[in-house]
């Protein structure tokens, strides 16, 4: 009879409920249902080795624990072939080997929180157990503890370890017998020696690896986090135990450095032994390839951690049982390896789907709770507080904790590629809308005055702001403002600068006031809808603005198609004409209607009749600028994007591949700019003022702006107010829409919002703009998205074949202050920036468009309209609302970004454009009434409470209500009480066990064990073993109480005996198979689990 460890419980297994691992996550202590998700969270490395012989060294073969397989996150496996580590996969497991090792954790020896400081007093103590069983014969126990006791070789090992003393290292052949007999005793001297204790060595932390093993592991050990344990596999086949197999759980009392039994130098908290007799196939090979797959599971890991007996490691082996997926043997092949997701199920979506399968409802509530708080949160959290100031000192309260780190944060490479990337992006448009300005405004602003309120705005920003992730700039939005307000001034004979401070007086007040009383609680109504229409309009207005100025370039320098053609009228070109009679000479002049190609078909035409070109210009050709243009801008643009991804590619190092990514636009810009200058042809450059002067020569070199001026009234600082609060509700959209867009919970920011406080610094800085005659900044949607992602942090260390995880965005203030110094210092900077070519400045805007539109969810969605059902990805959405709904959503919202870009482009309705980008806050609550609210929670946020939702909840507890109606059954009918207060009647059986039975949860555990297939795998090596025996007694000889081998056994001793000059031999000492103790054991006895203290 097989030994079994289990029987003996104090719970059987059908006490092992589907909440069976419900404590081990907090639930019995009373912790919030997302904390202990979190808590005691372990990772794990994982290393099977299994019993190999190595032949090089005899006809026999030496045997060694070898290493073939690894696990973090996903399996790796040596492929003996190319002596190399295989590609992490994700493994695919038998059922049959799943319930084969649950087996094993019903029937095998657990041992928890053993106190062992290195191997020998480990597996002696595990040895002790299974020979106290009866499992295991008394003198079998040195052969067992020699061949546990073997150094393993790991796969980056260059050399063959040293076993025993120097005389058994000469000896290149030797016995499985003979090096189990003469085991115990050798190993006993190097434990008493110091040379493999396993213990934790003082002098270094590599105790036990060669300095070969050393170097070439450190490399892996990267990989791992700090703090990672390791849980070692040990598979063999010995063809003289038991015709059972021995299996051990163990779980150490500490994490315990165990000399070079792993494969890198980290402790050691789990070990799980297989021993057993030869078996057919890979069979053993597979129950230690599950048991690695179950240590790397997290939620296996945080269970068997906290695990107290025996039926807490079973509870955690069914759930993962009932969470795995089934693959039909039909179509599938096993030996296929799955390459690793881009994205895995986060343990409390498994938590989740676990509960709503076991039908627990109590933390199920409380999880879906809290991700539905998080979900709907779109407003970062932001609430009116209902005092004066309230939510503006709330704000610094929050802020002032982080304002140190807010600088200690920058000191990171990856801030300085951010801010050497950005500064150029910021420059482009500034250069650009200030040339603008200077053109639509008649010379009032300029080049001068954007660049300068840029500067000092960025470094007042960066230091008082409440998100300093946001960059200001000049918008487009502003800029159709200040040009509809200066037209409205010349019409009416008044200065624009004075009426233009008025204003800005009169938006600055109105701002404040919206300080004080909490208004920016009114960004919890811009939903998802309202972010990504604007994000979307502003991307498109990057992507449109770039290629208008490359073809703007097209004007100055046109295409050449005609290269003869000179368009320079300095450098002329003749056709000279000879006529062989009176050597008469006729000068046509090269051009559009007379071409090279004309003269030389001329010449050919007419006998002896000679053409010549004569002038500079025949020889001198001009290159074509607009050409060249092309090349510098799409080639910064594809350069940009393709190292940009370059870091997700599988060249290279990780530490290479993330430096190019992260400096991705400034290698193209400086490859780029390089090829401009090689080539010198005449492209236009990038134009920087060098006078520290206003653009306005009527102010007389003053900054300040007086109040009325020589032509303003006092009744101009009363008309101001209009346009003032026009301007004002632009501001606090442009501005709010922006902030809410990076402060959304996708960016995980950690040091909090800060809505009022960012209003409030944007109010002082629109009136010190006002005064100074300098455009006025507020956040620039796109740039503020560049800079977030040139920003975001993804972790280091990362499993083999796990994708870095992203953890969030450096939040800092130094990149956004050492942009703005730069800006402002770039006037005395324009020997060397007028080098850069325009074009390539043009790249970078079509760069950071075509970036912030394809992360917009809009984006995505329009995509689908030309994508057939079968080919489309799988979008959350996508699940759960119909595709006709999707459409009808994208179609209602570029709608209104096609009717937002009409509005802007016209200078009769762009005064408009700050209203209409408000009342898409009204077409999104409109939208109430034409999507359900479960629709809109997943292509939206849902918005605030309403009347409507309202009454939806309260329809909706009435049908639930309804539904829960008490239902009366007669003997032949079940009748129902309808809401009209009919009742219906149902035929129906008078068995209703069935139908309360079929509401209940599954227990998977009884479930398991009714399975014919569990049946079979904890049955067939008992019933194997009783019909052995009975074998044995039939065979009982008259002379002795022994028991004969049967045949079967008996040829497989013989065999292995003759063999024993080439491996294995069954016996250490004797030779007899009557004195085997073996023969003469009777069916062991069950015996407790045994658990240390």
């Amino acid at each position: 009879m097989e030994p079994n460890f289990g029987k003996d419980r104090s719970r059987t297994n059908s006490t092992i409920t589907t909440h069976g691992i419900k404590f081990k996550l907090g639930d019995d202590t009373g912790q919030d249902a997302e904390d202990h998700l979190h808590k005691d969270k372990h990772t794990l490395f994982c290393e099977m080795t299994e019993l190999k012989f190595n032949k090089k060294r005899g006809a026999g073969g030496e045997p060694e624990w070898r290493e073939t397989a690894r696990w973090v996150k996903f399996e790796e496996d040596v492929e003996e072939g190319g002596n190399r580590w295989s590609k992490p996969f994700v493994a695919s497991l038998s059922l049959h080997s799943l319930l084969e090792l649950r087996n094993h954790f019903t029937t095998g020896l657990i041992l928890l929180d053993l106190d062992a400081s290195n191997l020998h007093e480990l597996w002696t103590e595990v040895i002790q157990q299974w020979v106290n069983s009866g499992c295991l014969p008394d003198n079998y126990r040195d052969a067992v503890l020699g061949t546990l006791l073997q150094r393993p070789k790991h796969l980056n090992q260059r050399r063959m370890r040293k076993i025993g003393s120097k005389d058994q290292d000469s000896t290149k052949t030797r016995s499985f017998s003979q090096l189990l007999r003469n085991s115990s005793s050798n190993l006993l001297e190097r434990n008493d020696s110091g040379k493999d204790s396993g213990g934790l060595p003082s002098n270094a932390n590599l105790e036990g690896l060669t300095r070969e093993e050393s170097r070439a592991n450190i490399h892996f050990l990267k990989k791992l986090p700090t703090g990672t344990e390791a849980a070692n596999i040990l598979v063999a086949e010995l063809d003289f135990l038991p015709p059972f197999p021995l299996c051990a759980f163990v779980r150490l009392s500490r994490p315990t450095f165990l000399g070079s039994l792993t494969e890198v130098p980290v402790p050691t908290r789990y070990l799980f032994v297989l021993l057993g007799p030869k078996a057919v196939g890979d069979r053993y090979h597979q129950i230690g390839r599950t048991m690695g797959t179950l240590f790397s599971d997290e939620l296996f890991q945080q269970v068997i951690y906290k695990a107290k007996d025996r039926e807490d490691i079973l509870s955690a082996t069914d759930d993962f049982l009932g969470a795995s997926t089934v693959l039909p043997p039909g179509e599938w092949d096993p030996k296929i390896r799955i390459e690793p997701p881009a994205c895995v199920q986060s343990q409390e979506s498994r938590m989740i789907d676990k509960l709503r399968r076991t039908g627990s409802t109590d933390v199920l509530q409380a999880l879906e709770s809290s991700e539905h708080s998080g979900k709907s949160d779109h407003g970062a959290g932001i609430r009116r507080t209902g005092r004066l100031f309230g939510g503006f000192v709330d704000d610094i309260k929050r802020k002032i904790p982080f304002y140190v780190s807010d600088f200690k944060d920058a000191l990171h490479i990856q801030c300085l590629a951010s801010f050497i990337f950005l500064y150029f992006a910021s420059m482009t448009p500034l250069i650009t809308f200030g040339g603008l300005m200077s053109d639509l405004l008649k010379r009032r602003m300029g080049a001068v005055e954007t660049i300068l309120a840029r500067a000092f705005s960025g470094i007042a920003w960066g230091l008082t702001a409440g998100q300093p992730m946001v960059i200001l700039g000049s918008t487009g939005p502003i800029l159709v403002f200040e040009l509809i307000s200066f037209n409205m001034c010349e019409s009416m004979d008044i200065d624009y600068l004075p009426m233009r401070l008025w204003i800005g007086i009169w938006a600055t007040i109105l701002l404040l006031l919206m300080v004080v009383f909490d208004l920016s609680s009114l960004v919890s109504y811009i939903t998802r809808f309202t972010e990504e229409s604007f994000a979307a309009l502003v991307s498109a207005i990057f992507v449109y603005e770039a290629f208008k100025k490359l073809f703007h370039i097209a004007e100055e320098e046109p295409l050449r198609t005609n290269p003869g053609i000179i368009s320079n009228t300095s450098d002329i070109c003749d056709c000279v004409i000879k006529s062989p009679v009176n050597n008469y000479s006729v000068h046509i002049p090269i051009d559009a209607n007379f071409s090279k190609e004309d003269c030389t078909k001329e010449k050919n035409a007419t006998a002896g009749i000679g053409t010549a070109f004569f002038g500079d210009g025949c020889t001198h050709y001009v290159p074509d600028a607009f050409l060249l243009s092309v090349v510098l801008f799409f080639g910064t643009y594809f350069m940009a994007r393709t190292l940009k991804d370059f870091k997700v590619s599988p060249f290279f190092t990780n530490k290479l591949r993330q430096f190019v990514s992260d400096f991705a636009v400034i290698i193209s810009i400086g490859v780029f700019v390089g090829v401009d200058y090689a080539l010198g042809i005449p492209t236009p450059k990038l134009g920087v003022p060098d006078q520290l002067e206003p653009t306005y020569t009527p102010r007389g070199g003053s900054w300040i702006v007086p109040f009325f001026g020589d032509r303003n009234q006092w009744w101009t600082a009363i008309a101001a107010v209009l346009p003032g609060i026009l301007v004002t509700i632009l501001i606090f959209m442009d501005q709010q829409i922006t902030t809410v867009i990076i402060n959304r919970k996708e960016n995980r920011f950690r040091k909090g919002i800060g809505y009022h406080l960012d209003l409030f610094v944007v109010s002082v800085l629109t009136l010190i703009s006002s005064f100074l005659g300098m455009p006025w900044m507020v956040a620039d949607t796109v740039l503020s998205l560049t800079h977030v992602a040139s920003l975001r942090m993804e972790s280091e260390v990362a499993a083999p074949g796990e994708r870095p995880t992203f953890l969030g965005v450096r939040e800092q203030r130094i990149t956004n202050i050492a942009i703005s110094i730069v800006i402002g210092a770039s006037i005395f900077m324009t020997s060397f920036l007028r080098i850069i070519p325009m074009p390539v400045l043009f790249g970078v805007f079509l760069f950071m468009g075509l970036n912030a539109l394809n992360g917009l969810q809009f984006t995505d969605r329009l995509k689908l309209a030309f994508m057939p059902l079968k080919y489309q990805p799988d979008y959350a959405y996508l699940r759960h609302v119909k595709i006709k709904r999707v459409h009808l959503y994208t179609f209602i919202q570029l709608l209104c970004l096609v009717f937002l870009w009409l509005l802007k482009s016209f200078l009769e309705t762009a005064m408009l454009f700050p209203l209409m980008v408000g009342a898409l806050v009204g077409v999104r609550k409109l939208m109430d009434y034409v999507f359900t609210q479960y629709e809109l929670s997943f292509l939206d946020d849902i918005m605030p409470e309403n009347v409507k939702r309202k009454k939806e909840d309260v329809q909706k507890d009435d049908d639930e209500k309804t539904i829960t109606t008490p239902t009366t059954v007669d003997e032949n009918f079940m009748k129902i009480c309808l809401p009209n207060g009919n009742v219906l009647s149902i035929p129906v059986k008078k068995n209703h066990s069935s139908v309360s039975q079929s509401s209940e949860a599954l227990d998977f555990t009884s479930a398991v064990n009714k399975t014919g297939l569990w049946k079979n795998i904890s049955s067939a090596n008992l019933l194997s073993q009783v019909n052995e025996m009975e074998e044995y007694r039939s065979r009982e000889t008259s002379n002795t109480n022994t028991l004969e081998l049967p045949k079967s056994r008996k040829r497989r001793t013989e065999s292995t005996r003759t063999g024993d000059q080439d491996g294995l031999s069954p016996v250490p000492d004797g030779s007899d198979v009557e004195s085997d103790p073996m023969l003469q054991m009777e069916v062991p006895p069950p015996y407790k689990e045994h658990r240390s203290t």
